[in-house]
């Protein structure tokens, strides 16, 4: 899997990835050294949860994906089949541009996971 997230890091406006499973467990990362890779896996689990409720009220359907952004970048998550792939994005990332490209990792992802 660190192959893949390896890749991942290289594509333009991402500054970092990891993969989390439903629990908000650290699966696999590939971050830079001074992010603590458990909280932030952790924190993501609980806002996903919280926003699967809001979907949940609003009758939308299941999450598949969550952005938010900040003055220094932001995270895009996405679903990975049985994980969940967050990213750290640069502040000048493209996010229609990323979200397109990362696609293909996201396929990868779920097959490796699922063998």
């Amino acid at each position: 899997m660190q192959d893949i997230l390896g890749e991942l890091n290289r594509v333009r406006g991402v500054g970092g990835s990891l993969l989390f499973n439903a629990d908000g467990l650290l699966m696999e990362s590939a971050l830079r050294s001074d992010v603590d890779e458990q909280s932030l896996s952790a924190a993501a689990g609980n806002l996903l949860s919280q926003s699967q409720r809001m979907c949940d009220a609003l009758a939308i359907g299941r999450q598949t994906g969550l952005s938010a952004h900040g003055e220094h970048g932001g995270v895009l998550i996405s679903s990975a089949g049985p994980a969940t792939l967050l990213l750290l994005l640069d502040p000048n990332a493209n996010l229609a541009l990323l979200r397109l490209e990362v696609k293909p990792f996201i396929d990868r992802i779920v097959q490796r996971l699922s063998l």
